[in-house]
């Protein structure tokens, strides 16, 4: 991300988010503040059919696989969310939180779920100017915590919160570490690991290295990462699975889930008509501690 800039790459998340609530049929994940949170410019072409038809449909067809990922990504990690709630986690740590509208979206956990949403402060600056603009109250459980992954611990950022780490906590990282190095991811995770309290959870994606990839697969990661890159945030972590689960594992996590692509395919997308399938690129893993 630029110094001085929101995140680009939010901002087209959550405009994928929208298109896919307001024309997919049946929808992986209804986002309904999507729309609200992301710029003008993409609020309207996703809320005009035909300039939606020609933009999305058209001339960035190609980032299909990619609205697919957002979506599933977003609905699995909400899904055991709420598993873990029905365990009794009173606590939800949004790391990377982008145009996140969780807080927003589910208002009936308000009094019950305190939610930290971990970002860079500009994109958070950003978020709580749209809010105030789209004149959406901030939820009472909302808290920004603003950090740079790059120089910043996440454990030291959380400490300056209300967030209490004697007890368990849920943290969904969504659509982050494609941007980080991964020494900087492995970082991540170690310090949740020192901060978390035992059976703490995680759910994130993460990109596989260009030499586990099909050569059709490559080039279009490669057109992705030009487009991310002209953007000021270009696309440079990647990690093999069999080296992340033995870090994790050395760490103190469990593995729950490790979903390929064709297993994100098989369990949120199958017997779709309009071609909505996860990259096989990225996939998402569900960790727990101790």
């Amino acid at each position: 991300m630029k110094p001085i800039e929101r995140s680009r790459t939010a901002e087209v998340a959550a405009a994928l988010r929208a298109s896919h609530s307001h024309y997919a049929r049946p929808a992986v994940f209804v986002d309904p503040f999507a729309l609200e949170l992301t710029s003008i410019g993409w609020r309207r072409v996703v809320s005009n059919r035909l300039l939606h038809h020609l933009v999305l449909g058209r001339l960035l067809g190609r980032l299909s696989p990619i609205t697919a990922q957002i979506v599933v990504r977003s609905r699995y990690a909400e899904d055991r969310l709420d598993e873990a709630i029905q365990r009794g986690v009173t606590q939800y740590v949004i790391v990377g939180a982008g145009l996140d509208s969780f807080a927003l979206r589910r208002r009936d956990l308000e009094q019950s779920l305190q939610i930290f949403e971990v970002d860079h402060p500009n994109t958070q600056r950003a978020k709580s100017e749209q809010l105030r603009a789209r004149n959406f109250p901030k939820p009472s459980n909302l808290e920004f915590v603003p950090v740079d992954f790059e120089i910043e611990d996440i454990a030291r950022a959380l400490r300056r919160s209300n967030y209490r780490a004697h007890l368990p906590a849920f943290f969904s990282w969504l659509g982050t570490t494609h941007y980080l190095r991964n020494e900087a991811t492995f970082a991540t995770f170690a310090a949740i690991a020192i901060l978390a309290a035992h059976g703490s959870e995680i759910v994130f994606d993460y990109s596989l290295p260009d030499e586990m990839l099909p050569q059709h697969l490559r080039r279009s990661v490669e057109r992705l990462r030009r487009m991310t890159a002209r953007q000021g945030e270009p696309m440079i972590g990647s990690i093999d699975p069999a080296h992340l689960k033995r870090e994790l594992l050395s760490m103190g996590y469990s593995i729950v889930e490790d979903l390929t692509g064709q297993e994100q395919k098989w369990r949120y997308c199958a017997g779709r008509k309009d071609g909505l399938e996860p990259s096989a690129a990225s996939r998402l893993m569900h960790i727990r501690l101790g």
